[in-house]
């Protein structure tokens, strides 16, 4: 067969190529079950992760918002207020985009760890044609309710129960509305930090190149997640080359 090309994002590139991997090792004595605990762990550390950070931002935003918009509180045990802080808001406005960022990134790690365990979860489930979301879903947190709204629950084969028109009309529109729920915040994060930077602006050299700084890592932060797709080459024939060096004398 000749070679072809796909179109596929990072995560999708990431699936398709543990599942490769995988079927080299048709006798399961690398990616065994030590391994896949293993991996879990690592999920389970990334997604600690995630969580310490979206904490961090929810409380820079927070506390930005209120230097920005609310009254001058005072620190408890002084008279000072928090406005009152030199570059408090430029503190906060960095803090809040520093962690914007690397949430967007442990957010993608996670998503990328989770890929490889649905691998394993994939291999053990195709035995029987069970869903593998079943089985992922009993060692790594999933939001099950964004399945149980889906037209189609299981994406491998035939559902049991098929939904009447009103069902997936009724829940087609909640997940549309939960979509525009986490924009909306999104959203209000980047209105939030525009008017940081609004008031931190000035024509010399420190306050542009600050806020050029906060602008790049919100920028790259959510590119990290569009996570566009891209053209590549499927090569048949890899796992004849792949074969380890004494293959061949064995």
């Amino acid at each position: 067969m000749d070679d072809f090309f796909l179109n596929l994002s990072p995560n999708v590139r990431m699936r398709l190529t543990v599942a490769e991997e995988m079927a080299l090792d048709d006798e399961e004595k690398i990616f065994t079950e030590e391994l896949y605990q293993k991996y879990l762990g690592m999920h389970r550390q990334a997604l600690s992760r995630q969580d310490a950070t979206l904490k961090t931002l929810v409380l820079a935003d927070a506390g930005l918002a209120m230097l920005l918009f609310g009254k001058n509180i005072a620190i408890p045990g002084t008279t000072i207020g928090i406005q009152d802080i030199p570059a408090a808001i430029q503190v906060l406005t960095a803090l809040a985009s520093l962690a914007f960022f690397t949430l967007s990134q442990s957010f993608l790690n996670a998503q990328l760890y989770l890929a490889i365990v649905e691998q394993f979860a994939i291999r053990r489930a195709k035995v029987k044609g069970i869903d593998p979301d079943f089985l992922v879903a009993a060692d790594s947190l999933s939001e099950l309710y964004l399945k149980v709204f889906r037209r189609k629950m299981n994406v491998w084969g035939v559902d049991f129960f098929e939904p009447s028109k009103s069902y997936i009309g009724f829940y087609t529109a909640m997940t549309m509305l939960m979509l525009l729920t986490w924009s909306g915040i999104l959203i209000l994060h980047l209105a939030i930090i525009f008017f940081g930077l609004k008031v931190s602006f000035a024509p010399s050299l420190l306050p542009v190149a600050f806020c050029a700084f906060i602008a790049l890592m919100h920028a790259v932060g959510i590119l990290l997640n569009v996570s566009p797709s891209f053209d590549f080459k499927v090569r048949h024939g890899v796992s004849t080359q792949r074969q380890p060096p004494n293959a061949d004398h064995q």
